[in-house]
């Protein structure tokens, strides 16, 4: 059942009637049963018992925090194993298999073959928002959920179990377990939400995969700065695939009256690759620094390894210590997108080297500032910064689109090999433009990117978006309803492909 299809918006809009007409007190069951419906209507039926051992190891483990003052931490150590093994066995396993088939294969032997689990839908979601109740309950900054049924909601909160947002238990829980009347601002404002985030992926996402599809499968044919284009039109098209899909996941909670977190706050404004990853996917890294980073740092051999390299290397040697941890949680921040080395490397290592990077020469680009009398808040300064990141980040996100690791640094390679811009674009022209739906797609595609800009400018200044709407005459404002609508309609390429994180 894909969220932008009609039985999706079907399935919802009858979801959000029953959960208002039903006395109150039965409104999260009745979420409940959507989330179960939802879950079986779009994963292999058995899968649901790993969900089920996540939340019934990690409900007794909690019950058992609550009753006992020792045995605690063995506990919390044999929980964590399991829920982080099943993730690690159902996902992983070929990365395994294949990392040693590849030793053997360079040693004259045959490669191992893979194997076909089915995991959990949203596994690499709901095991990260379980385990960080857990920790908070052994921690004892959040309570225990005394009803394991609420905690399986918790868990599988269907709008969740597409691509996240990562969520606490101790902001959720409270929102599904309180009485909900019906609230016209919130349920109007999330479906407009929904739309503009149905609108991003059919309109833009899967219309610029066409080009990117081409762009990546011929490095030979499309090499030089066609390379660099095919980057960051994929970044492009991830960013339109999923923030849409969050602004789907999030309209669609709200008409609920459940406000789920953010996940982008305009990242392509931003002006490092540090706070890039502070406003892209920033419930993901979040939870790492939380739960991965900061423990680590406040063990005690770290603390006394920032003691000794600030004796040694004096106040820049401080920070070593917090590399290493940032190292830990970059390749866990890679590993997490995928069963392959290639993400480990660009959607891990790289971006760590260019955070060290930029922390270890800050000093330095200081002082080339001042020596160069740039001022620090100019526009055009700050232009640059901002096309240096989108680079940074395009440059990172080849390894998550291409094939593999050697595809990855094949493509890379070709960015410096001259070619014709005409001859790529005739080229391109010619094997895709009329896939990807010709002027009027290309017009809509544009529509829709200018509007994401207006909305991004309006978000990176704080303000809120929907303001610009909601303040408009009423006939105007019904007058763009229709005119979305309309747009999604006509221009929009449906049934293409599901959201890029679906499932993850």
């Amino acid at each position: 059942m894909g969220i932008t299809s009609v039985g999706f918006l079907a399935f919802t809009a009858v979801s959000i009637i029953i959960y208002y007409i039903v006395p109150k007190r039965f409104q999260w069951w009745v979420l409940l049963a959507d989330s179960l419906i939802f879950y079986f209507l779009n994963s292999v039926a058995y899968t649901f018992v790993y969900l089920l051992v996540s939340v019934i190891s990690v409900y007794f483990a909690a019950l058992y925090f609550e009753k006992h003052d020792k045995g605690k931490k063995p506990v919390l150590v044999l929980t964590i194993v399991l829920n982080a093994g099943l993730l690690a066995v159902l996902k992983y396993t070929n990365l395994a298999i294949n990392t040693v088939s590849f030793i053997r294969e360079r040693s004259g032997g045959e490669a191992l073959k893979n194997v076909k689990w089915y995991a959990s839908l949203a596994i690499s979601f709901y095991t990260l928002q379980i385990i960080a109740y857990l920790l908070d309950n052994y921690w004892g900054v959040a309570e225990r959920e005394k009803n394991p049924l609420k905690l399986l909601l918790f868990a599988s909160y269907f709008p969740q179990m597409i691509s996240g947002p990562i969520s606490r238990h101790s902001e959720l829980a409270p929102q599904f377990f309180k009485e909900h009347s019906f609230d016209y601002e919130k349920v109007t404002r999330g479906m407009r939400r929904c739309a503009f985030g149905i609108a991003k992926k059919v309109i833009v996402a899967d219309r610029l995969a066409v080009f990117v599809s081409v762009l990546f499968s011929d490095p030979d044919t499309y090499s030089g700065i066609w390379a660099v284009i095919a980057a960051v039109l994929f970044v492009i098209q991830l960013y339109f695939d999923f923030s849409g899909c969050m602004d789907i996941v999030l309209g669609v909670s709200l008409s609920f009256g459940i406000e789920l977190t953010e996940n982008f706050k305009a990242p392509f404004l931003s002006r490092s690759i540090q706070e890039f990853w502070q406003r892209w996917h920033i419930t993901l890294g979040a939870w790492l620094k939380a739960y991965i980073m900061y423990p680590i740092l406040k063990t005690d051999a770290f603390s006394n390894m920032a003691a000794g390299c600030k004796k040694r290397f004096g106040k820049q040697g401080k920070k070593i210590p917090s590399y290493i941890a940032m190292l830990a949680v970059w390749f866990l921040m890679g590993l997490w997108h995928g069963n392959s080395w290639k993400y480990v490397v660009g959607e891990g290592l790289w971006f760590w080297l260019i955070i060290v990077l930029g922390q270890v020469f800050e000093p330095l680009f200081k002082k080339l500032k001042n020596a160069l009398h740039i001022k620090e808040e100019s526009v055009l300064f700050n232009t640059f910064r901002v096309v240096r990141t989108v680079l940074l980040y395009s440059f990172g996100m080849i390894f998550f689109n291409a094939k593999s690791l050697e595809a990855s640094f094949y493509m890379i390679s070709r960015m410096f090999v001259q070619s014709s811009f005409i001859g790529g674009l005739k080229s391109l022209y010619d094997e895709a433009f009329a896939s990807f739906g010709g002027f009027d797609a290309f017009f809509a595609v544009l529509l829709m990117f200018a509007l994401q800009i207006y909305a991004d400018f309006k978000i990176y200044a704080g303000k809120d978006v929907q303001e610009a709407v909601t303040k408009r005459p009423l006939v105007l404002r019904w007058i763009l309803y229709f005119a979305l609508v309309l747009l999604i309609i006509t221009e929009g390429a449906f049934g293409q492909s599901t959201f890029i994180y679906f499932g993850f």
